[in-house]
């Protein structure tokens, strides 16, 4: 790595005193003057991004008692900048300009610090800018036509974002997103900080407010850095890889080329809960499918010490190796899920004196001595005993207890206590012995405190290095925010397990902040448990494909889960609007589903022909549009090499509501529709919305001379499906297939022209009760070469 100190100094001449501090480095220059305000960012054609009336800082801090205070001056010697700041605090910063390809770059470090007990946290920036096209707030890129600035932390302590909250949270905290770049009224910002945590701390936790936070042995501010850096837009992401590797930042890798680059970022991969048992069958999915990665949904038996489920793998450890030498031979990795710090109740970290190491929300004293039978325990004070949580559980010594509640009056006491929780010995308790709040999660799980953390990852990084398991969500990676310190847990705990693994890891995360985005491989947000397979979040998956390109993040439509009556029609929906982002998914399928369902090797070849679609890049800019609306369906054929067909459908909805009519007159909705493709069966879904429901007494007659009844209620979120046979398909809120439901005969092709469509039933009580419908009838066709 090249380096190389260019600092410019101006003074006025009249008296010597000190004016502005000018750096640069490639193309970006940046001034400040003697009060730290940055007054140009610029680059090298001279155009000065600072908007007017709006200079930023390079460096603040926020004191101990809460005030943000701005340096009262700054000083430079060679290339150290001196800041000080009111009661005597003082902070040197390193300053150099690094010489790298694409843009070079600016890195300040600070080195040394007066009065660090004075100090809460160090701010970085904000570093104003009038520009306000794309704003990048994980990244930590702005940019327009003309240019892009960009800031990078250059360690785990050092914090993309603005300082919100005292934990230091930017990710997963009260719906916090990403603030390294914000967009303001005048254009945008950069910033970054670096919180104190060699301070003993009381601040608010996810569930736990007013936490006791002890501070961390050996941490220390200094060394703190950023780089900020500006260039062409378009090579803003070279440049970001170019910082990474001159700084020894983490530097993922996805088939021997960097995860960001990568033409294998966003690929698709398999979710199941394979055993050694039936692992070559569902390997051999893998392969059909064409993916690259089968992902154990669940495998182990603890979350700690990471054993695996005794029945799946009966040959322990070397059972997943062997399944993952088999996989290796086939070119596809093996993955595993857990979440991230989570321990569960059966673990040795709860179950023996490691529990000490467990996470606390704070404490007191027994003012009295207990046996080891005692079912009520007085305690001294109250404050972290009477918000009730999860697991209600306490720490004396190893023995961990669970209560139903506090006393209410003096002398306080923990009531119906149930002595030796989770395996542990129930012993006596001597007056005076501390008692202490154990922090739990709703999933029934403790936490490990800073130091047991470091256990913890050890030992899944054991597993990894032991199997050569090589994919990992960092799920539930929030849960290290319960640790209090902010993202720098979330990025100590990512950082370390992946140094400790002595091979490459690729991951994704609950969350996604600055630095972690260095380790990040991709974030497939999106569930699938909430709704049927095309609704469930659906909304949340599609809104979020814009932020993944704000943050040079590859485009992922989240989990899908396949059931054995899943249909080809809605895996092909999922396909269409994948190829639309060129999207990657994870397709989550139980070996039952694989054996069961009757459609598997159709939707396998559906599967298939869409991937290689979307590798290819056949579609068109229009085409890709519209692929992406989730209202239309798609169809796509291949003919023959380079040759295919995208066939439309299109979707006619209707909305039947059934309020009280005159004596006699039938609740009918009548509906006219053209088919204006060839001639074809008729596609009609009915789903019930409202709260109120049920559709009652359905009857469905097309062309006014074929009608049936449904001889079934439907509830809220229920559907049924009709493709024109003699039978019906009725599925449940969540989209799983309920019952068949025959009718007395199917009707002939839907002719091309106009056609008539009536639903009828009871009156439905509220107003916001309705059927909606939705015939689907193949449209046009667009004949493709590539």
């Amino acid at each position: 790595m090249k380096s190389m100190i260019l600092v410019i100094l101006a003074f006025f001449c009249s008296a010597g005193v000190f004016g502005q501090i000018h750096f640069a480095s490639g193309g970006l220059q940046i001034g400040i003057n003697n009060k730290g305000e940055v007054t140009n960012i610029s680059h090298s054609a001279g155009y000065n991004y600072v908007p007017e009336k709006n200079p930023g800082f390079l460096l603040r801090i926020r004191s101990i008692s809460n005030e943000i205070l701005n340096p009262l001056s700054v000083k430079i010697q060679g290339s150290i900048l001196t800041f000080a700041f009111k009661d005597g605090i003082e902070i040197r910063v390193e300053a150099r300009a690094v010489s790298a390809e694409p843009s070079g770059y600016l890195r300040f470090e600070v080195v040394k610090i007066r009065k660090p007990e004075r100090i809460y946290g160090i701010l970085w920036g904000p570093f104003n800018t009038s520009i306000s096209g794309t704003i990048g707030e994980v990244v930590g890129v702005v940019r327009d036509q003309n240019f892009a600035i960009g800031l990078r932390s250059l360690n785990t302590k050092t914090i993309g974002g603005k300082l919100m909250n005292d934990a230091g949270a930017t990710a997963g905290y009260a719906g916090i997103t990403g603030s390294t770049a914000t967009k303001e009224t005048f254009g945008s910002a950069l910033q970054a900080f670096c919180l104190n945590h060699a301070l003993p701390r009381r601040i608010d936790v996810p569930y736990f407010p007013s936490a006791d936070i002890p501070p961390i042995e050996g941490y220390d501010m200094v060394g703190t850095a950023i780089a900020i850096f500006g260039t062409q837009p378009g090579n803003a992401l070279q440049a970001i890889g170019q910082i990474s590797r001159s700084e020894g930042l983490p530097y993922s890798l996805m088939g021997n080329e960097w995860v960001r680059t990568s033409p294998l970022r966003g690929s698709p991969y398999l979710i199941t809960g394979f055993t050694e048992a039936n692992f070559d069958e569902m390997l051999a999915l893998t392969e059909r499918l064409g993916f690259y990665c089968i992902y154990h949904e669940n495998p182990f038996e603890t979350w700690g010490h990471f054993g695996l489920m005794k029945e799946d793998f009966p040959n322990g450890r070397d059972g997943m190796k062997a399944c993952v030498g088999k996989a290796k031979a086939k070119g596809i990795q093996v993955g595993v899920h857990t979440l991230t710090n989570f321990i569960t109740t059966n673990d040795p970290f709860v179950t023996t004196p490691a529990n000490t190491g467990l996470m606390t929300y704070g404490g007191t004293l027994i003012t009295g001595s207990v046996d080891e039978k005692a079912t009520r325990i007085p305690i001294e004070d109250t404050t972290f005993f009477t918000r009730a949580s999860s697991l209600n559980a306490v720490l004396i010594g190893n023995e961990i207890i669970r209560y139903r509640e506090v006393s209410r009056q003096r002398p306080f006491e923990l009531m119906d206590c149930v002595r030796g929780a989770y395996t542990t010995q129930a012993v006596a308790h001597a007056k005076g012995e501390k008692i202490k709040k154990l922090m739990d999660h709703p999933y029934n799980t403790f936490f490990p405190d800073w130091k047991l953390q470091d256990s913890m990852i050890q030992n899944l990084a054991d597993f990894f290095n032991q199997t050569g398991v090589s994919q990992l969500d960092f799920d539930g990676h929030e849960g290290a925010l319960y640790t209090g310190y902010g993202d720098y847990g979330t990025n100590y705990y990512a950082s370390e397990f992946l140094k400790k693994v002595n091979h490459n890891v690729i991951n994704g995360s609950s969350i996604i902040n600055h630095f972690y985005w260095n380790n990040n491989s991709y974030i497939n947000w999106g569930e699938p448990w909430y709704g049927s397979f095309r609704q469930s979040q659906q909304e949340h998956r599609f809104n979020l494909q814009p932020f993944f390109g704000r943050n040079y993040m590859p485009n992922m439509l989240g989990w899908f889960l396949l059931t054995p009556s899943t249909s080809v029609e809605d895996v092909e929906w999922m396909m269409s609007v994948a190829a639309g982002y060129r999207a990657g998914y994870a397709l989550v399928v139980s070996y039952k589903t694989y054996t069961t369902n009757p459609d598997m090797d159709r939707i396998i070849e559906t599967i298939v022909r869409w991937e290689e679609a979307k590798k290819l890049n056949i579609f068109s800019e229009t085409q890709q549009q519209l692929l992406k609306d989730t209202l239309y369906d798609f169809h796509l054929e291949k003919y023959a090499d380079h040759q295919w067909a995208l066939h439309y459908y299109d979707k006619i909805y209707f909305r039947h509501t059934a309020s009280e009519k005159q004596p006699g007159e039938p609740a009918t909705t009548t509906w006219e529709f053209e088919n204006r493709g060839s001639e074809q069966p008729i596609h009609l879904q009915l789903q019930m919305f409202g709260e109120n429901g049920p559709a009652e007494n359905i009857r469905i007659e097309l062309d006014n001379y074929f009608s049936f009844p449904i001889p079934e209620k439907l509830r809220k979120g229920e559907s049924i499906v009709w493709d024109g046979s003699s039978q019906l398909k009725m599925y449940s809120e969540k989209g799983r297939f309920l019952k068949t439901i025959p009718i007395a005969s199917g009707i002939p092709p839907l002719s091309k022209g106009i056609h008539l469509i009536k639903v009828q039933t009871n009156p439905m009580e509220g107003d916001d009760s309705y059927l909606q419908g939705i015939v689907k009838l193949k449209g046009k066709s667009e004949e493709i070469s590539r």
